[in-house]
């Protein structure tokens, strides 16, 4: 007997106004009830505007949608969810000053007993802490149900918001890149969770750039580009490799490798010694003594997993977090760490660049155009007496998204853009201006697909081969092999590796530090 049709999508057309971009074109998608159907493609194929249709929240130019054999029109996200379907979207959308427990969920909060307290609308924080640890302990998570959202680190909101759609036992789940910030045992015990969901009848749509992901979880496997869907396959009859062709239009993997070669190493650039911050900054660890040194020419890529350190490392190294003690040499000068404005100085005048890892708070505007985005770094070359030089900016923009493949126009609203789009945007502009000594590059590929990866990294070498010092810091272990000349390991807090990225080194010995199952 032939599954039933959970989802059916014909024809599904999308421009976006007044930018013109056509995000669907004709976009098709069929997936079993009970299934896990993944979709893929590389950045701005169009995989998550398809899924805002079936979520309802956009509304498609022309197509038809059935739901479980019945043609329907989803006019709105509260529709969507009438009919079973819940979206995790890839970039969070929730209340920073609420606890993630009241995150979790939010509309769904049970009220205190008492007549008063009921009519008050006053909510059983104690029960709703409860439920939400209840809830994390059962999906493999690990979280702290009172903290503020706000203060949480970038992988702990991720679990939140695959934690309250989990919560709502949605019939037909859309998990958008739910992966991209998550370790590999976090992930380990979703997958598992997905599968168990998926026996009791439930249907997953999970979009992602990580083929091993779908190869791992997947039944089928839909591939977007353009706007179009190329095919469904299988997975059990494709290949790893079959699948990235068929994503990258038939290009051979090995065709877009990066090889690592030798780096001459110039004069130490940044010389951090004793750097301690308190423990309290974003819910996570303290960092207890780090030391290292990053010269010119080279890559130090600085790894751990989620909420044992990076984090803080990286609001220390942007100026966002003054730690508790230090000392710090950078452009022949020596200063005490904890005088935040010496080291804002250099980012201000651009000796220092800095790559957020958060795009979304700290790398775009979205309610701007993409052009204001891009020259919003370099007032000097795109103003004149208080007014932009249009003509130039405009320019400026148009060449840096034919070289960093941006599916985007200049006047385009940027909120418009897909997550990797606006990722490469952050990225264009970076590399667009004048090369520092030092570049701090904060999970740059996150959310990329495999060749946007590849052309970073070639990006990367570029300015290492130029001279630059560049500060790597990624929770990707291939991501920190493949670039690093050296590599340091942060566990709870502490450097419990730096070395040479030799033979040596390798991703198993990597996890054992991350894991700090070995240490120095």
């Amino acid at each position: 007997m032939q599954p039933m049709t959970a989802v059916r999508m014909r024809e599904i057309s999308k421009r976006y106004l007044p930018s013109g971009v056509l995000a669907n074109d004709g976009a098709e998608l069929e997936v079993e009830q009970g299934s896990i159907h993944a979709i893929v493609g590389e950045n701005g194929a169009g995989k998550t505007t398809l899924m805002k249709v079936l979520a309802g929240l956009e509304l498609p130019d022309s197509g038809d949608i059935e739901i479980n054999g019945e043609p329907t029109h989803i006019s709105s996200p509260a529709h969507a969810r009438a009919l079973g379907i819940g979206m995790v979207h890839q970039h969070f959308l929730m209340f920073d000053e609420l606890s993630a427990a009241e995150n979790i969920f939010f509309g769904l909060e049970p009220v205190q007993k008492p007549r008063l307290l009921r009519l008050l609308g006053i909510i059983d924080s104690s029960g709703l802490n409860e439920k939400a640890k209840s809830l994390a302990n059962e999906y493999g998570f690990s979280i702290d149900p009172s903290a503020p959202v706000g203060a949480l680190s970038i992988s702990t909101r991720q679990q939140i918001e695959i934690l309250r759609q989990l919560a709502r036992e949605m019939r037909i789940l859309i998990l958008d890149e739910p992966t991209s910030v998550l370790t590999e045992q976090e992930t380990e015990a979703l997958f598992e969770k997905l599968a168990e969901i998926r026996h009791m009848g439930r249907t997953i749509l999970l979009v992602t750039h990580k083929i091993d992901e779908v190869m791992q979880i997947a039944d089928k496997v839909t591939v977007m580009r353009e706007g179009k869907t190329i095919g469904t396959y299988s997975v059990a009859s494709t290949s790893a490799n079959e699948l990235a062709s068929i994503i990258m239009g038939g290009v051979p993997s090995e065709e877009i490798q990066i090889h690592k070669e030798h780096a001459i190493k110039g004069a130490s650039v940044m010389r951090i010694e004793g750097l301690c911050t308190h423990r309290h900054h974003r819910g996570g660890v303290g960092l207890s003594e780090i030391a290292f040194d990053v010269h010119a020419g080279e890559v130090l890529g600085i790894c751990a997993l989620s909420s044992n350190g990076l984090d803080e490392l990286e609001d220390v190294l942007a100026g966002f977090l003054v730690p508790s003690a230090g000392r710090c040499a950078f452009g022949g000068l020596h200063f005490d760490v904890r005088k935040v404005h010496e080291y804002r100085r250099f980012l201000k005048e651009g000796k220092i660049s800095y790559l957020p890892s958060d795009r979304m708070r700290r790398a775009a505007a979205l309610s701007l155009p993409v052009r204001d985005n891009f020259i919003a770094l370099s007032r000097r070359n795109y103003f004149s007496r208080g007014w932009i030089r249009s003509t130039l900016a405009r320019r400026a923009t148009q060449e840096a998204i034919h070289a960093f493949d941006i599916s985007a126009q200049p006047e385009q609203m940027t909120a418009e853009l897909s997550g990797g789009n606006i990722q490469k945007l952050a990225i264009a502009r970076l590399f667009s201006k004048e090369q520092p000594e030092l570049f701090i590059l904060c999970e740059p590929t996150w959310g990329l697909d495999i060749r946007s990866t590849e052309q970073v990294h070639s990006r990367i070498r570029e300015v290492q081969n130029a001279g630059s010092a560049v500060l790597l810091l990624s929770s990707d272990v291939d991501e920190i092999l493949t670039l690093s000349d050296r590599v340091m390991v942060l566990y709870r807090g502490k450097q419990v590796l730096t070395r040479e990225n030799s033979g040596y080194l390798n991703r198993a010995l990597i996890g054992e530090y991350l894991l700090g199952t070995r240490s120095a």
